[in-house]
């Protein structure tokens, strides 16, 4: 058991994953400037209409990107250590949490799932952006599940199930699951633009409902 000072926000912090904070309540510009004194890190949790989840995750502060004259600011972090929130202390401005921190399961051989992973988040991004964007993604697979989840705009329950989860083989399965749904969805977007573009350019100022003259005439 550790103690740390816990952040709880609406937004779900991956390991590795980076996240640009803006700092403005008096208690949790206290906080962030106590961290970055001790170069310690905070804890972030899920906190919504459904409450404050028991799963986090560690933020460690990388740049301190602008300070301004009423102290707000604006900072950097990166996930680091997934957590359990086994309670709320007091004493403090800001919440503090009775935490452990979450051990992975022992490793298998992912290397397969991962690529599976890779090629549809490349159907993804292509789809979405209608033209192929570099993924830097390179072997070994450490920790891609979270590496994808904090770069696709997942639904928040999504991303904190992703989170809970704890091997990286049933991670990727659920990434790979969500890819393809959202590949499949995309293409099938993009493919209706394309025949409505196409459409419109062969039909030229003809309405539905009209009838085409035809071409030569009677005498």
């Amino acid at each position: 058991m550790t103690d740390i000072p816990l952040f709880p926000l609406n937004v779900v912090l991956m390991p590795g994953a980076p996240l640009p904070l803006h700092i403005f309540e008096e208690r949790y510009k206290q906080m962030v400037n106590e961290c970055l004194e001790s170069e310690s890190e905070f804890g972030m949790v899920l906190a919504d209409e459904g409450g404050t989840r028991r799963v986090g995750c560690t933020a460690r502060i990388v740049e301190l990107v602008e300070r301004y004259e009423d102290g707000r600011m604006l900072i950097l972090v990166e996930g680091s250590r997934r957590f359990k929130l086994n309670s709320i202390l007091t004493g403090k401005p800001y919440y503090v949490g009775e935490v452990e921190y979450l051990a992975e399961e022992p490793e298998e051989d992912v290397t397969a799932l991962a690529e599976e992973c890779i090629a549809l988040l490349e159907r993804v991004v292509e789809a979405a952006t209608e033209g192929s964007v570099g993924i830097e993604i390179q072997p070994p697979y450490r920790n891609l599940s979270f590496a994808i989840a904090g770069r696709i705009d997942f639904d928040l329950e999504i991303r904190q199930q992703i989170l809970e989860l704890t091997s990286e083989k049933e991670r990727l399965e659920k990434v790979k699951e969500l890819l393809s749904a959202a590949a499949e969805r995309l293409e099938r977007e993009q493919q209706a633009r394309e025949k409505a573009q196409k459409n419109g350019h062969l039909r030229g100022d003809w309405r539905p409902g009209e009838k085409k003259e035809e071409e030569g005439g009677g005498g």
